[in-house]
């Protein structure tokens, strides 16, 4: 299973984002857990994910993340145009690439 965490200012257009990434897991068959958060929350939960996706309106926050998770999972930004075309199947390529590093 693939636990995913996407995080944005509020978490509302990454919660866009993870239904569309819902969507292609099941039609791919994939197990996943994607869920959203705002940036401001991600340290009470980040501990279940085995990587976080950070919006790219968040990418100058990067770092802040990186030290949030301890840098024991992988962060990374979504691509700027897969994010506005809310690309559940580039998204979650990137978020499993991601994982199997």
């Amino acid at each position: 299973m693939y636990k995913i965490l996407l995080c944005c200012k509020s978490g509302l257009t990454t919660n866009m984002l993870v239904n569309a990434m819902k969507k292609e897991a099941k039609k791919r068959n994939i197990n996943t857990l994607i869920w959203a958060m705002a940036e401001s929350a991600i340290s009470h939960s980040w501990t279940d994910a085995d990587c976080v996706l950070v919006a790219p309106q968040n990418a100058g926050e990067i770092e802040d993340i990186k030290g949030i998770v301890n840098n024991t999972i992988p962060v990374d930004v979504i691509d700027s145009d897969n994010f506005v075309k809310m690309n559940g199947q580039a998204v979650l390529d990137q978020a499993i690439n991601l994982v199997n590093k």
